[in-house]
C-alpha cells in the first residue's frame, strides 16, 4: 500500500499532462461523491496555515473554504513545505483528490502545489524580509509586557489540575499591520488542555500597536512561553 502510494505521488510529482485534471471551484470541490477519485486543479487564496512543518492549510476562493492537508512540491524537487515559502494572502494552485476525515472533514490530502503567486503582505511576513525600525508595542494592560497580560488572564485546566499536569508551552504568533494577533500556534506543546488554552489566552489579545518599517506597518512573528505551574 505504501509502495502504492509512493507511486502515485512520483507520478503527480513527474508531472500532471499524463492526467486529465478538472479544475473546480471550492463550493464543487466539496459537493463531489465520496467516492468520486477525480484529480482536482484548485485555485484560491491561503485563509490561514493550520500547520507550518507539513502545509496543513485552508484556501478559499469566494464559493468556500477547503482544508488542504499536506502541500508538496510538484518540481520534482522534493521541497519541504517550509521551503516553498507559502504564507497567509498567497494565491496558489493546488492538484490532489478529495478525500473526507473521519467522516466529516472534507480535504485534499497532500496537494501538489503547482503554481503560487504572493500575496501582498507576503514580503512583510516574519524576520528577514524587512527591518522593522520600530516594533509592534503591547497596549493591555498587565506586568509591563504581554507575557505579564497572558499569565494573568490565563485560566488553570480544572482537569489538568486534577491530574498534576504542568509545564511551559511555546506558542508562535503574528502581530498583523493592523495590530491584531493571528497566526496562533503551538511549536512546543505540553498536553492539549495546556496546549488549547495557551492558544486561546493569545489569541484574545488585544490589539497592539503594529510594527514598523521606515514608517510603514509590518507583519512581525513573535515566540513566547506559557508557563503553567501547579
Amino acid at each position: 500500500m505504501k509502495r502504492l502510494a509512493a507511486l502515485l505521488i512520483l507520478a503527480l510529482g513527474c508531472g500532471f499532462a499524463a492526467s486529465a485534471q478538472k479544475p473546480v471551484t471550492v463550493r464543487e470541490f466539496l459537493r463531489m461523491s465520496n467516492k468520486d477519485t477525480t484529480l482536482c486543479r484548485l485555485h484560491g487564496v491561503v485563509d490561514r496555515i493550520r500547520n507550518n512543518v507539513n502545509g496543513n492549510l485552508y484556501i478559499t476562493d469566494g464559493t468556500g473554504e477547503v482544508l488542504i492537508y499536506g502541500v508538496r512540491d510538484g518540481s520534482g524537487q522534493g521541497l519541504r513545505f517550509p521551503e516553498l515559502d507559502v504564507r497567509a494572502g498567497d494565491t496558489l494552485t493546488l492538484v490532489g483528490r478529495r478525500s473526507v476525515y473521519d467522516g466529516k472533514v472534507v480535504e485534499m490530502q497532500s496537494g501538489i502545489l503547482v503554481a503560487k503567486a504572493d500575496g501582498p503582505d507576503h514580503a512583510n511576513a516574519g524576520t528577514g524580509h524587512a527591518k522593522v525600525i520600530v516594533p509592534p508595542k503591547f497596549k493591555g494592560k498587565g506586568k509591563n509586557s504581554f507575557s505579564g497580560w497572558v499569565n494573568g488572564h490565563l485560566v488553570y485546566p480544572k482537569e489538568a489540575r486534577d491530574q498534576y499536569i504542568d509545564g511551559t508551552v511555546t506558542v508562535k504568533f503574528v502581530v498583523g499591520k493592523k495590530g491584531n494577533v493571528q497566526e496562533v500556534e503551538v511549536v512546543k506543546g505540553v498536553h492539549p488542555l495546556l496546549n488549547e488554552e495557551a492558544v486561546r489566552v493569545v489569541r484574545s489579545s488585544p490589539r497592539w500597536k503594529p510594527g514598523t518599517a521606515d514608517g510603514v506597518p509590518v507583519r512581525v512573528s513573535y515566540t513566547i512561553p506559557v508557563v503553567f505551574i501547579l
